[in-house]
């Protein structure tokens, strides 16, 4: 779904259960920890491909407060917290319900339940890309080995701090977009990532760049 010449695509990648204990005892990480959070970098240096890469395009829509917050940053009100390595995080959740544009969180933010959602800190600062045909916007983010073990049918970016199961009731956290994408079940002990890109563009047509 786009609007307004706005697309965003979503790419995961798995890494399973044994790939992720091999990485966990090369890194030196305590096996007994509850959660492990092993980078796609280190992953590479190990040589150790993901089992499974999709990638869904032009899967969801920027909803009504990202338009806001992208608008307030060329006339009128800018955003409190503005995206970076500290505020932004993408999350995942378990409902299918087509996203609609008044949406502020995932359709699996029940306000606790982290089996129904979980939203991951970013691994950096989101990269904008304004050379590129369109200009695009991308989010990263690895979800480690304990979190976000259900079926990843929604996703969504939003600027709060740290991570966890809930975007409701946190003063000054806005999500900018909202996507239906069944990418299957994550289970324990296995590492994902999602990489989440919007692309500004135009309607499609001759002449355009979308």
């Amino acid at each position: 779904m786009s609007m307004g010449g706005v697309k965003t695509s979503l790419l995961v990648r798995r890494w399973d259960e044994d790939q992720t204990r091999y990485a966990i005892r090369r890194l030196g990480l305590d096996p007994a920890a509850r959660n492990h959070q092993v980078l796609p970098g280190e992953f590479r240096k190990m040589r150790l491909d993901p089992y499974s890469v999709t990638l869904d395009e032009d899967c969801n829509m920027l909803v009504q407060a990202g338009w806001v917050a992208l608008l307030g940053g060329i006339a009128g009100t800018s955003i409190v917290n503005k995206f970076s390595a500290s505020f932004g995080r993408i999350g995942v959740g378990t409902s299918s319900t087509a996203a609609a544009y008044a949406d502020t969180k995932l359709g699996g933010d029940t306000g606790g339940a982290s089996t129904t959602s979980y939203y991951q800190l970013v691994s950096g600062a989101p990269t904008i890309a304004t050379g590129s045909t369109p200009p695009t916007l991308t989010f990263n983010a690895t979800f480690g080995t304990a979190v976000a073990n259900f079926a990843w049918n929604e996703f969504g970016c939003d600027n709060y701090t740290a991570s966890g199961v809930t975007t409701q009731s946190l003063a000054n956290v806005i999500m900018i977009n909202h996507g239906i994408s069944s990418q299957g079940t994550k289970a324990g002990g296995q590492t994902w990532t999602a990489t989440v890109t919007i692309s500004f563009g135009f309607p499609s047509g001759s002449g355009t760049v979308s």
